[in-house]
This record gives C-alpha cells, structure tokens and sequence, in this order.
C-alpha cells in the first residue's frame, strides 16, 4: 500500500506549513550571515533562544518531516550501518542518518544544518540527550546538557524544583553566552509576554476544537502547533492563531465539522504515525474523528498562561514546562487524558505502541484501566511503529482501527 503524503484542508493552517518550509529557509539565511547553528529539543524553552536570536534546528521537527515525506527506512537504514541501535527512537536515527547521509535528498539538504553547538536535556526522554551527544561528537561541536527533574509531586511542585531547574535554564544562557551570545533580560521578558498570549490564544483555539462535530482534522493540529518554532516574527504567528480561532469559532456556531453525522470521538495516545499521518483521518470513513491527539503535547507550546509571569520570566517558565502534561510521568499524563476526555467528550482512546519509545508505552496499559474505571471510555492498544516505515504495515493499522470502531459503534448502538 502506497502512504499519501498528508494535505493540509484549513486555509490557515496552509498558510502555517508554508512558514514552516520558510522557516529552514530563515535558518540557512542566519547561518550565511555567520551565526552559529544551534542544535535543541523541542521542549528546551524557546524564550530564552528566541531572545538570544539564536539559529536553532530542531532534530526533532527534522527527522519526523524525515517521515512525513517517506524517507525515513533510509535515513534509519543509514543510522544503523553508522553503528546506531535499531532500538534507539526511529525520529532521533532519522536525524542522525540524515548528517551521516553524504548525499542528502534536495529537500533535507535544505533544512540541514550541521550543529555549532549542542544543548541537550532528557525532556520529554532520555534517548534525546544520548542522540545530541551523539551529533555533536560527530561534528566535534560544544556540548550542553540540561536537567530537567521529571514531576513526582504532582500539582504543586516544591521551592527547591523550581530553583533547581531556574540554575538549569541559567547554566543554557552561561553556555550560550560563552559562545558569543548575549542575553537582554528585558528581551526575555519581552518573550516570555508573548508566550503568555500565544498560549492564551491557543487554549481560546482548544476550546472550539472540544465542539461536535469536530471542526478540525488532527493532521491540521499538528501542523498548527508546530509553527510557532519555525517563525520569529511575533506579530505573524498571533496573527495567524487569531485567524485560525475565529475560523474555528465560525465553524462551530455554524455547526461545520470535518464528517458528517459524527458518531464517535476519538482521542490518540503514545506516538503518532509520522509515517502516515493519513492513519489519523482514516477513522472518518465511519464518521468517527480522531478529535485529540497526543502531540500536541511535543510542541512545546502546551503551557498554562495562568502560570507565566513576565516579570519572573526563568522561574514561572519553569513552572509551567515542570507542570506541562508532557513531563513524563504517569500521573500527569493520566490527568491529562482523564480532563481530555471529558472535555472532548471521547468515546475511545487509541494507544499505539512505538516499539523504538522507551518512554510513552509504558505507561499505557496503567492508563488504559484508570481511564475505564474511572470513566467508562475503553481503550484499544496496538503495536504501530509509525516512524520507520520499514516496521510499519499500513494495512495491519487500519484493521486494527476498523475493529475497535465497529466495537465502540456496536457498543454505544451507533
């Protein structure tokens, strides 16, 4: 079975992938005016770099795009010939085979750039931290690492977290400062505003999403949530949610969803098959939606506004990344999908089973008897590696898809 690259369907969001590419294309120009290309998880903050005006590639963004346009058997092949583990996450040896690759596709070679310097952390695992030391030995780059304690507390995290994790982001700014940078507070602050708004503004946005029908396909959430990394023009992004918002707001009040006569909600938990992004929009076929998926939560962008304060940027930024749903712990992601389901009134739960992810399955049966105990939403597990396409069987998905639907249809007399 031949895997169609996923098509954007919001006019917005269209707009937002175009910025995306542009995005790369920003880098390259950076790094031809000499700065220096810093290589970053995701979810390392974001102010602290956008204040620095710092040339980042996210490894992460790279190697999943890696799978979104089919690629990523070869570059996962490349990794493993280059002594890399099949077992290491197949986003991490998509990267990693792309930089050993000697002759890149056109397109990556676009969005490549090897690493000035390196800052690693174990947020949201540790298979990033090991992958970045990896890239930067390779390309005898400077080294960061940046701790981030996992939360064991629960809601209220303690003093000595907050304050551990603060000399954390302040140990970035000493090495980034070390080479060449320089760190304007009130620009941080500047940032950490804006980070306040865009995440308001989001949640307004995820509001409309809970509506029935649903009014917006998973794939085009995906792609909505990554554009605030590719983009440094603050006025664009809020520009671009704000329209977004009020095209979700006139779909619902006109009662516009994405199929006709919905009969069942959908929510999709552990990793998303980057592969075949189309998988997520299959179900409508049975005029199911998939209408929340898990990573939206891998953007970074996933903060509680109430929670962030300008006026002490380091230490409220701090706040809300330890009290983020993607800090691995099974208690805060149980929350999550327990508030998830009643918010998005879910019908089932979806948990795929990435054999190369050392950290989101193991959680996933402990959450699978909660949820149903507590709410009554069943959930269906099923292997699906869906960043390598050597492993995935796009065919074997989509069955095991029709037969948790057709129960769930039976099981509500739909």
């Amino acid at each position: 079975m031949e895997i169609e690259i996923p098509q954007v369907e919001n006019p917005v969001v269209e707009e937002m992938q175009l910025e995306i590419a542009n995005g790369f294309v920003r880098m390259q120009e950076q790094r031809a005016e000499g700065k220096p290309v810093v290589w970053r998880s995701l979810l390392v903050p974001a102010e602290i770099f956008r204040a620095m005006d710092v040339a980042t590639v996210y490894p992460d963004l790279l190697g999943g795009n890696i799978g979104v346009f089919g690629q990523s058997g070869k570059y996962c092949q490349i990794a493993e010939e280059n002594g890399l583990s099949r077992d290491i996450c197949a986003v991490h040896r998509c990267t990693l085979g792309l930089a050993f690759a000697e002759g890149k596709d056109e397109l990556f070679e676009l969005a490549f750039a090897p690493p000035d310097l390196v800052v690693g952390c174990n947020f949201p695992c540790v298979s990033y931290s090991k992958s970045t030391q990896h890239v930067a030995k390779m390309y005898n780059a400077p080294y960061h690492f940046l701790d981030v304690p996992i939360n064991t507390w629960g809601d209220q995290i303690p003093d000595h977290a907050i304050k551990y994790y603060v000399s954390q982001l302040k140990g970035v700014i000493e090495f980034l400062e070390m080479h060449g940078y320089k760190l304007d507070m009130d620009r941080l602050k500047e940032e950490v505003a804006f980070t306040k708004t865009l995440n308001a503004l989001i949640d307004e946005i995820d509001t409309y999403k809970r509506a029935t029908p649903s009014p917006m396909k998973p794939y085009d959430s995906s792609i909505a949530l990554t554009v605030p990394l590719q983009i440094t023009d603050k006025t664009r992004i809020l520009d671009l949610f704000t329209r977004l918002r009020d095209d979700l707001k006139d779909r619902v009040e006109k009662g516009v969803g994405i199929v006709e006569n919905e009969k069942l909600r959908l929510m999709w938990i552990g990793n998303p098959p980057i592969v075949d992004f189309n998988l997520l929009s299959y179900p409508e076929k049975h005029g199911v939606v998939v209408a929340k998926g898990l990573l939206e939560l891998l953007t970074g962008f996933s903060l509680d506004p109430d929670l962030i304060d300008p006026d002490n940027p380091l230490e409220s930024i701090a706040r809300a990344h330890l009290l983020s749903p993607a800090n691995p712990t099974h208690h805060g992601m149980l929350n999550y999908i327990l508030n998830t389901v009643d918010d998005y009134k879910i019908d089932g739960i979806v948990a795929v089973v990435k054999r190369s992810c050392g950290q989101l399955p193991a959680s996933l049966r402990l959450s699978k008897d909660e949820v149903f105990d507590k709410t009554g939403v069943p959930t269906a597990i099923f292997n699906c590696e869906g960043s390598d396409d050597r492993e995935y069987d796009p065919v074997d998905a989509r069955a095991n898809l029709d037969t948790f639907i057709e129960t769930l249809l039976v099981r509500k007399g739909a």
